[in-house]
């Protein structure tokens, strides 16, 4: 009996490929056959299930946003404010890996600027970011300095510099999530 063909797990395994050369070398140097030679497939596999480049960065982007997602999803169990935290410095690096994925994370972000299918993808992820910590924020105290709406768009404004300032070196990961905590502190301060 011919074994059964996972085609999910196949997608999957040739969109990680489109990872690893982002990581390697850049959007740029992704091709069906970098990918292919990446992944460890034939390029037959990556032309039977994506037939551009342009495909792959998208799916590549789905994979990398949902992967985030999940990962936020873990921090479930954690205290309100725990969760705040992990949410507002997930992406911010401190390993040599972790830089990488951040790297590859903002060539998504300028793919987007070019492709509006990308564009769309982060866009609903930024979304959800956002609704997420305004949803946070709003179970904290009903009394701070700015309503919740205005202070999710300043703390992601603030957790997404600090990724990019850790990316380059310039700042470590603790002394980001240092400041990430102070900035939550000035915000969720009551009124006298």
């Amino acid at each position: 009996m011919p074994r059964r063909v996972d085609h999910d797990e196949r997608r999957e395994e040739i969109v990680i490929g489109v990872i690893a050369v982002m990581a390697e070398q850049g959007l740029e140097a992704v091709s069906l056959r970098s990918v292919a030679q990446a992944a460890g497939v034939s390029m037959g596999r990556v032309q039977h299930y994506f037939s551009s480049k342009a495909e792959l960065i998208q799916h590549a982007c789905k994979l990398f946003i949902q992967r985030a997602t999940a990962q936020h999803g873990e921090s479930g169990d954690l205290p309100r404010r725990e969760r705040l935290e992990t949410l507002l410095t997930m992406g911010i690096p401190g390993s040599a890996d972790e830089r990488i994925g951040t790297a590859v994370w903002y060539e998504f972000v300028i793919a987007a600027t070019k492709d509006d299918k990308i564009a769309d993808l982060i866009a609903v992820a930024w979304r959800e970011r956002h609704d997420n910590i305004v949803n946070l924020l709003e179970t904290s105290e009903d009394r701070r300095a700015l309503p919740p709406h205005e202070a999710a768009k300043l703390l992601s404004a603030t957790s997404e510099g600090l990724a990019i300032t850790a990316m380059l070196g310039r700042i470590s990961r603790e002394d980001a999530r240092s400041l990430i905590a102070k900035q939550i502190n000035d915000l969720e301060a009551s009124f006298p």
